[in-house]
C-alpha cells in the first residue's frame, strides 16, 4: 500500500510536463461549459464554432498579456538610468551617516587608501553601482523574457486542450460525484476570479496612480497570486516594493504612502471581502490548505501552488464517497468531532 503510493507520487512529478497543460485545461474547462453553452445559445452556433470562439479569445488574451508585460519591461529599461542614479544618492546618503559603510570590495578600498583619493574611491562605488544595476535590469529583462516565453508555450498547449475538451464536453459531469467536484470547483473558481480581477485592478490603479513603474504588470500579477491562497497576496504586495523605494523623485511621505495603500488592498480583499464572498467555497481547512500548497509546489512548481486547492478540494470530495476513506477527507475538512480511525 505504501510502495503503490508513493509510485503514484512518482508518476505524478514524473509525468508533470503532461499532467499539468491537462489539469490546468480540465479546471478551465469546467468554468468555461457555462459559457459554451450561452454562446451556442445567444448566438445560434454548433459546439464546434463556439469552442473556436473561446479558444481565439484565450490566444487574445494571451498576446494582450505578452504585449503588456514587454511594455512594462521596456519602460523598466528605459528608467534604469534614473534608478541608477538613485541608488547612488541614497548610497551616498548612508555613507554620509554610516562612515564605514561602502560598496568597494577590500582590494578598491586598500588601493584608494594608497593612493590618497577619495574621489577615485567614490567614482569605483559609483562605477559598481552602475554595474549592479544595470546587471539587475538585464537579467529581470532575460529572466522575465525566458519566463514569458515558456509561459506562452504552456498556454498554447493549455488552450489546444481546452479547445478539444470543449468539444467532447457532452454533459461528462451528470454522475453524482464528477457533478459535485465540477460545481464545487467552477464555483469556487468563478468566485476567486472575480475577487481575484477587482483586486488587481486596484492594486494596478493605486501604483499607477502614484506613478510606479510596471503598473498593469504588478496588477496582472496581483490578480494572479491572488489564486494562492495565503502566500500570493503576500508576494504581490512585496514584489512593487524595490521599485517605489528607488523611485528617482520618491519622498519618504511618497514612499510611505504608496506601500501602504497596495499594502491596504490586499490585506481587505483577503481579510475581509473574500471570506465574506467566499466562506469556505472549497470546504478545507486551513491547514489542509497550506500543505496542499506545500505538497503539490514541490510536485508541479508555481502552477501547482495555483492548483493546490481545487486539486485538494476534489479529493475531499473523493474520498467522503467511501468509508475507508471518510475519515481522512473529514481531516481536510477541519471536521475533527468525526472519528479518524
Amino acid at each position: 500500500m505504501i510502495l503503490a503510493g508513493v509510485a503514484s507520487v512518482y508518476m505524478v512529478y514524473w509525468l508533470r510536463p503532461v499532467l499539468v497543460p491537462f489539469v490546468v485545461a480540465c479546471f478551465i474547462v469546467s468554468g468555461l461549459s457555462p459559457v459554451l453553452g450561452w454562446l451556442e445559445t445567444r448566438l445560434h452556433v454548433s459546439k464546434i464554432v463556439a469552442a473556436g470562439i473561446a479558444f481565439l479569445a484565450g490566444i487574445l488574451m494571451l498576446v494582450v498579456f505578452g504585449i503588456a508585460v514587454w511594455g512594462s519591461l521596456l519602460d523598466l529599461s528605459k528608467n534604469s538610468a534614473a534608478y541608477r542614479n538613485r541608488v547612488q544618492e541614497l548610497v551616498r546618503e548612508v555613507q554620509e551617516r554610516l562612515p564605514s559603510f561602502t560598496l568597494l570590495s577590500d582590494r578598491q578600498t586598500a588601493t584608494a587608501d594608497l593612493e590618497g583619493s577619495p574621489t577615485r574611491a567614490n567614482e569605483g562605488g559609483g562605477a559598481k553601482i552602475d554595474q549592479l544595476v544595470d546587471n539587475f535590469v538585464r537579467d529581470g529583462i532575460s529572466a522575465a523574457s525566458q519566463t514569458l516565453l515558456a509561459l506562452s508555450s504552456t498556454s498554447v498547449i493549455v488552450l489546444i486542450y481546452v479547445f478539444f475538451l470543449l468539444l467532447g464536453n457532452s454533459g461528462y459531469a451528470r454522475s453524482g460525484t464528477v457533478r459535485e467536484i465540477d460545481e464545487q470547483i467552477r464555483g469556487y473558481l468563478s468566485l476567486k476570479t472575480v475577487i481575484s480581477l477587482f483586486t488587481g485592478i486596484a492594486f494596478g490603479l493605486a501604483l499607477r496612480a502614484f506613478g510606479v513603474p510596471m503598473a498593469l504588470t504588478f496588477g496582472v500579477f496581483a490578480f494572479l497570486l491572488n489564486f494562492i491562497p495565503n502566500v500570493g497576496p503576500i508576494v504581490a504586495s512585496i514584489l512593487p516594493i524595490p521599485l517605489i523605494i528607488f523611485a528617482p523623485e520618491g519622498t519618504w511621505l511618497w514612499m510611505v504612502s504608496a506601500i501602504s495603500v497596495t499594502s491596504a488592498i490586499q490585506v481587505i480583499s483577503g481579510n475581509v471581502i473574500e471570506p465574506k464572498m467566499m466562506g469556505n467555497a472549497a470546504d478545507l481547512h486551513p491547514v489542509s490548505v497550506l500543505l496542499a500548497l506545500m505538497f503539490w509546489g514541490m510536485m508541479w512548481g508555481i502552477v501547482g501552488t495555483f492548483l493546490a486547492t481545487p486539486i485538494t478540494a476534489a479529493i475531499r470530495i473523493v474520498m467522503d464517497k467511501f468509508e475507508p476513506t471518510r475519515p481522512v477527507g473529514n481531516l481536510l475538512a477541519g471536521r475533527w468531532s468525526e472519528p479518524i480511525a
